[in-house]
């Protein structure tokens, strides 16, 4: 356990802000963000994948505002992490990378809660590096097993006198998975299997297991919320639900698919904004932290979002025209860039030379196991044999209405032309608004394509590495 030593600056609220607090109520008695790790966006009840057990977050829903298109900037973990928490994007946060330690100078909603007075916990995974956690009252770290009895013992201990902001960070359902994540284990049967996987066995067990975990993190999610009743501050209390990036199969996380972006996001405050109603335009994951800082009447001027009260309690427009994404380095090297409307859907590989590859742990995973054996076969379909070609386009674009699962590139199609000049324009204007810039050299994968580790002898993520000139 960390014990933040900062001095706490006293908590000076205005409660008439015009877009600070819905409805112009107070600010909530505490926050609590549920963050799942390796969740895809479609994988719980309420989102229609009846076959998972989700009874708690899809009460959370029902009390709340369920989001249909909320997209994380990435889908690799830490530099997802680090994102939401500063409401910036990867390449601005300086930590694009997986396991890139968030550098001390970008303002996190921790520090920024932190320095106003607010109790600051994280509770579960951390992932954000060494120089945040100056930023944290409290920080337990804790498997998805412990996570629930931690949060308890968090929640119980907190400071009485101050607002709260926890941070519950499940490592459920990253793999691996041992087979303890549910007394009562999902039938291999009643998987949903999305078609850029194959229908086999070892596919059907893989994602029940996956199911498994999703459980007992709702489980969690239960006994915490359980604990607002109790104390009869849930109507006070600001809650959100999200995952870091798609589920850890081929095809989906560590990919700009919607499979991969695509979030679960709810979000209750029964005493401010109307629950039981459903948001379906696009929202992006920079927009998190400005909304809870908003919510406490704080301006967060180095965020790259932008609060989303507004919209949730009827007072301003609701959804964005474009959201964007990026995939860094994560096991292996790669710059890959998307930018997604409410129909279209713009992925530009800049090493699209080097195949589509998934982490590591999809890699050693018995799905990826399956799929070989399949590939082997000749029983993959082009859309599943994607993952095995040796480059990639280095343009795709995708017409979410007719193809929501983004099978086929219509790129050269010239009946998408002048909505490909649109999406070029939109992509190429937010990489220069935003500085981003491609590393000054490839970097050294962190597996080979078998999933073993590469023996290197200097971290592909020193800083040294990092130093970007100007583009040509």
């Amino acid at each position: 356990m960390l014990t933040r030593t900062a001095a706490i600056i006293p908590l000076i609220l205005a409660a008439t802000t015009p877009q600070a607090i819905a409805q112009n109520s107070p600010p909530p008695a505490g926050v609590i963000v549920f963050v799942a790790d390796d969740q895809g966006g479609r994988d719980a009840g309420v989102y229609g994948n009846t076959a998972i057990r989700t009874p708690n977050i899809d009460q959370l829903a029902a009390d709340g505002i369920r989001f249909d298109r909320a997209f994380l900037t990435t889908s690799s973990c830490s530099p997802s992490r680090s994102s939401i928490l500063t409401g910036r994007y990867p390449h601005s946060t300086g930590a694009e990378d997986l396991h890139a330690p968030l550098p001390a100078g970008q303002t996190t909603i921790a520090r920024l809660l932190g320095d106003t007075g607010v109790y600051t916990a994280s509770i579960g995974k951390w992932h954000l590096g060494d120089a945040e956690r100056a930023n944290w009252d409290t920080i337990v770290e804790v498997p998805g097993e412990d996570l629930a009895d931690r949060t308890l013992d968090v929640f119980a201990d907190r400071p009485a006198d101050r607002p709260f902001f926890l941070w519950v960070a499940s490592t459920d359902p990253h793999r691996t998975y041992p087979g303890t994540g549910t007394a009562t284990p999902h039938d291999p049967a009643d998987v949903a299997i999305s078609p850029y996987l194959p229908d086999h066995p070892l596919v059907r067990d893989d994602l029940a297991a996956y199911y498994d975990e999703i459980a007992r993190f709702d489980d969690a999610v239960g006994r915490v919320l359980g604990a607002l009743d109790a104390e009869g501050i849930a109507n006070d209390t600001l809650v959100l639900y999200l995952s870091d990036n798609g589920m850890p199969f081929p095809r989906a996380k560590t990919t700009l698919f919607d499979s991969g972006t695509l979030t679960p996001f709810i979000v209750r405050w029964p005493r401010a904004v109307e629950g039981g109603t459903v948001e379906d335009g696009l929202v992006s994951a920079i927009d998190i932290a400005p909304t809870i800082a908003d919510a406490y009447g704080i301006e967060m001027p180095t965020a790259q979002g932008r609060s989303l009260l507004p919209s949730l309690n009827g007072s301003g427009s609701s959804g964005r025209e474009a959201v964007f994404a990026e995939a860094n380095w994560h096991d292996y090297e790669q710059f890959t860039r998307a930018v997604r409307t409410d129909r279209f859907k713009l992925i530009r590989n800049y090493y699209w030379d080097t195949p589509l590859w998934h982490p590591a742990d999809s890699v050693n995973s018995i799905t990826w196991e399956a799929m070989r054996e399949l590939d082997a076969a000749g029983r993959l379909t082009p859309a599943q044999r994607y993952l095995m070609q040796p480059a990639r386009p280095f343009e795709e674009l995708y017409d979410l209405e007719r193809d929501p699962d983004e099978l086929t590139n219509v790129v050269d199609d010239p009946i998408y032309r002048d909505e490909l000049a649109r999406l070029r324009t939109r992509l190429d204007n937010w990489r220069v608004e935003t500085d981003d810039r491609m590393p000054a050299e490839r970097r050294l994968d962190g597996f080979n394509r078998e999933g073993e580790p590469l023996p290197h002898n200097q971290p592909w993520y020193d800083n040294s590495l990092r130093q970007r000139p100007p583009e040509d």
